[in-house]
């Protein structure tokens, strides 16, 4: 099963809404673009995160404030793609990038 096959079962069995899609489109399309190929199972908890992220956009709500020194770590490159996702979304916080770009940095170790 190729990747796009992967995501539409993903976006079938947890009823991810088109908008949800539309954003995860766009970071596959940046991920192979960058060699990076996420597992089924990163997908799984990307796709959940990013549906949260939707959802909290709409509904004004927050997360709590994170310690940007935890992720001192994360390459800037992720955290640019991450920025970019969130931004996209509009209406969340400015934190969001941070948890967001776990995914992308955990998916470079594939």
């Amino acid at each position: 099963m190729d990747m796009n096959d992967i995501l539409v079962a993903l976006y079938r069995e947890l009823e991810i809404s088109q908008e949800v899609q539309e954003v995860i489109q766009k970071i596959n399309i940046v991920l192979k673009g960058m060699g990076i190929a996420p597992s089924e199972l990163q997908w799984r908890i990307l796709l959940n995160h990013v549906n949260e992220m939707v959802e909290r956009s709409k509904t004004g709500g927050t997360i709590p404030e994170v310690d940007t020194q935890l992720f001192s770590e994360v390459s800037p490159t992720s955290l640019q793609l991450a920025e970019k996702i969130v931004s996209g979304i509009g209406h969340l916080s400015p934190d969001e990038k941070y948890l967001l770009s776990i995914h992308f940095e955990s998916a470079k170790l594939n």
